[in-house]
């Protein structure tokens, strides 16, 4: 069992992970409309997915964790929302999306190169949330499923180096110091 597994049933507990959540999707309701068929990977309980789900026709949320899929399709079900979760992979899809979206995902994603061909083949739009570059220190119980410390601007554009991006900062994470949050959105060249 992951420590995401474990996590599951308190994770909308923290006030700070829904109050970015808050932020993500307000940042991101301007572009959608309600004729789109979303993915959010990395979906967790749903904070993002299920707030975005009511602005479009369908969300599909992908986990790897068992226990997180399972509390987005309760929360999914008792709002009534046309929104499903699945466990799986972003690697395991390739089905057509017209938006992907992703919050605080992609530090724990290994290759990042191989992520942007994957969105690549499955969307022409996508809107990333995760941390600045930073020292290490924000995972305060251990960095065993972290592969990047935030991103910069400059390893974005190297990463994602087919896309357009758009990156800007949309809030800051209080812990023992301030993390600052951006979001870029990535659109095919």
């Amino acid at each position: 069992m992951s420590r995401f597994d474990l996590d599951a049933l308190t994770w909308d507990e923290k006030p700070r992970r829904v109050e970015l959540a808050k932020t993500v999707v307000k940042n991101i309701v301007p572009y959608i409309n309600n004729t789109q068929k979303i993915l959010e990977f990395g979906c967790g309980t749903g904070l993002v997915g299920l707030n975005i789900a009511p602005f479009v026709n369908e969300l599909i949320g992908i986990d790897t964790s068992k226990e997180m899929v399972k509390k987005f399709n309760e929360k999914a079900n008792k709002l009534n929302l046309n929104a499903k979760a699945y466990q799986k992979d972003t690697f395991e899809i390739d089905e057509k999306f017209d938006v992907v979206v992703s919050s605080m995902t992609l530090h724990h994603i290994k290759d990042i190169n191989k992520l942007s061909k994957k969105l690549y083949e499955i969307t022409d739009i996508c809107f990333l949330a995760d941390l600045e570059k930073e020292d290490g220190s924000f995972h305060t119980r251990g960095n065993g499923d972290v592969y990047h410390f935030g991103f910069s601007l400059e390893e974005l554009e190297e990463y994602f180096n087919d896309w357009e991006i758009e990156y800007k900062t949309i809030h800051k994470i209080k812990k023992h110091k301030d993390f600052p949050v951006f979001l870029a959105i990535l659109r095919k060249n």
